[in-house]
């Protein structure tokens, strides 16, 4: 997120949590996420990352669903709002605050280098955030440390109202270990798998002549990703059953809103051409 933005969303969730349940903070919130994401749009299409202008695509339908739906005081986006309040609560300190985000870097950075290392590698450090090993040169950023990851899963655990002591520990427990050492792996295969130039031979869609962090990040890495946050949504869903509720309850509120959008534009254009 840009400064303006971050600060933007951070304050406008706050006052959503201290207001208790004001839909135009949770709303402007929302919009400042949204936003972010299209004004990152030409550095995701330059690094051919195919995840996230997707995202961006699909967050305008969502953001008027859930204007909508907060205009109404829905409780399911209010939930998912608050959720959503709490992530950015979670995540937007290290963003802002330079030492806590030098510290979290330097830490997976450390771990990184060492388990490479033990890997048999050769690795060496161009910079205190570049780990680099033949014609790889790997800046290790906020991104590649899982705090984003961390910060969403916290805030759908602790977005739950009725959320018990004994469910936030285990909850707790199940999310930043797991996400923490899983994205640890991740920065680490990436960076073996381009350094040792595993997928030389497929096509580069990035045109750049290096196919190779394209296939293993972009595609890979993100992809694994992706299904591990569902495993994990999973995991918490057996220790917080309400949370299975709010989830299907959730995917009936935007499915049906969506379906009734496509029909209205639907029946907009076949009344416009009689």
């Amino acid at each position: 997120m840009s400064d303006l933005l971050v600060l933007c969303a951070f304050f406008s969730f706050a006052v959503f949590l201290v207001a208790r349940q004001q839909k135009y903070a949770a709303l402007a919130g929302w919009a400042c996420i949204v936003l972010n994401l299209w004004s990152e749009l030409p550095a995701f299409f330059k690094e051919a990352n195919f995840l996230y202008p997707v995202l961006a695509f699909l967050s305008l339908p969502f953001l008027a669903i859930t204007a909508e739906r907060l205009h109404r005081a829905d409780p399911v986006v209010l939930q998912l709002s608050r959720a959503a309040a709490i992530a950015t609560i979670i995540y937007v300190p290290f963003t802002l605050l330079p030492f806590l985000r030098d510290a979290l870097i330097s830490l997976v950075v450390t771990l990184a280098f060492g388990l490479i290392t033990a890997l048999g590698h050769a690795p060496h450090m161009a910079a205190w955030d570049i780990i680099a090993e033949k014609a790889f040169y790997n800046q290790i950023i906020l991104g590649c440390t899982g705090i984003i990851a961390i910060a969403l899963m916290l805030g759908i655990v602790f977005g739950e109202k009725n959320l018990t002591g004994r469910q936030a520990v285990l909850a707790f427990l199940l999310v930043v270990p797991s996400i923490f050492i899983l994205n640890l792996l991740r920065v680490v295969t990436v960076f073996i798998a381009v350094s040792d130039t595993w997928f030389a031979s497929f096509p580069d869609p990035t045109g750049t002549g290096d196919a190779n962090f394209f296939w293993a990040h972009n595609v890979i890495a993100e992809g694994l990703a992706v299904l591990f946050l569902l495993a994990l949504v999973w995991g918490l869903v057996r220790i917080i059953p309400d949370l299975g509720v709010f989830a299907r309850k959730l995917v009936g509120v935007y499915r049906d809103s969506l379906l009734g959008l496509v029909y209205a534009i639907r029946n907009t254009i076949r009344s416009g051409s009689r």
